[in-house]
């Protein structure tokens, strides 16, 4: 078993040397190690927080990846690693962290955070729109408007009807709530200002808003092609997670990601999050 552990990580690093060699070549020569990135964008807090829960170093991309690794090798216990693995991590290596941000009850973004490059969702002809004025994050915006043109091609059409949400506007909402059914019920189906994922620019609601959307033709394709294009169920009906099931509440985190949540965590975008922020070293800045 040791000697197929250590073949195991041989092997892995290998796999993984495409992505470093293509890192290496944005970045320059100036050294082998690839420190991931942080765009302007990302809360100061919750890296803080990050870097206060463990020991500083330089972290590569690659953390990521050999975190899943070693969770995959301790559960397998005697048994043969899942064939393919190395071929998973590689795809896993090249993912960039800062969209596998954690925000939830306990982990808020600042007051001041706010995507710089947030676009216009009325550049993109393929993007239904239930209003005008919403804005996501430019990676996200691109892969929705790749998930709406494939949805077309099969006769459906997302509509959306929420996207980015500063923070001022989630304190509106939330506020507004509180006045009508109380804090406590409130908290159970709205975040807080600074804890809901739509302050981070990647995250769409789609239709009415509603339970209703799941039994959709617009939510069963979602539901059965929404992760091929990235796109993860954040608060799904099973397994529970910290709010009430929202069909229609869908975060992008690329394609990997999804496959990882799916593979290693039960298809669980929290769960995921979750241990990766508690898991995974990321540098100093």
């Amino acid at each position: 078993m040791k000697m197929r552990f250590l073949f195991l990580i041989c092997a892995t690093s290998l796999t993984i040397s495409g992505c470093l060699e293509k890192d290496k070549k944005e970045i320059g020569e100036r050294s082998a190690i690839v420190l991931a990135p942080k765009h302007p964008w990302v809360p100061e807090s919750v890296w803080g927080e990050m870097q206060r829960r463990t020991k500083p170093r330089a972290s590569t991309r690659l953390d990521i990846g050999n975190v899943v690794y070693g969770k995959q090798l301790k559960n397998s216990g005697d048994s043969d690693i899942t064939e393919g693995l190395e071929e998973f991590i590689e795809k896993l290596s090249c993912m960039d962290p800062n969209y596998l941000i954690l925000v939830d009850k306990t982990h808020p973004l600042d007051a001041d955070f706010k995507p710089t490059d947030l676009v216009n969702l009325a550049l993109y002809p393929e993007i239904s729109r239930s209003r005008d004025g919403l804005y996501l994050e430019h990676t996200a915006a691109e892969a929705l408007a790749k998930l709406s043109a494939a949805a077309r091609k099969k006769g459906v059409t997302l509509l959306v009807s929420s996207a980015y949400r500063s923070y001022d506007y989630q304190k509106f909402l939330f506020d507004n709530h509180v006045k009508e059914i109380g804090e406590e019920e409130t908290s159970r189906d709205i975040a807080k200002p600074g804890r809901s994922q739509h302050q981070l620019g990647t995250v769409v609601d789609f239709g009415d808003i509603t339970k209703s959307f799941a039994d959709t033709r617009a939510g069963k394709w979602m539901e059965k092609n929404g992760g091929k294009f990235g796109w993860s169920l954040s608060y799904p009906r099973y397994p529970p997670s910290e709010y009430m099931w929202e069909s229609w509440h869908w975060r992008w985190i690329g394609a990997d990601a999804v496959q990882l949540q799916d593979k290693f965590f039960d298809g669980s975008q929290y769960r995921m999050l979750l241990y990766l922020h508690e898991n995974t070293t990321f540098p100093e800045f």
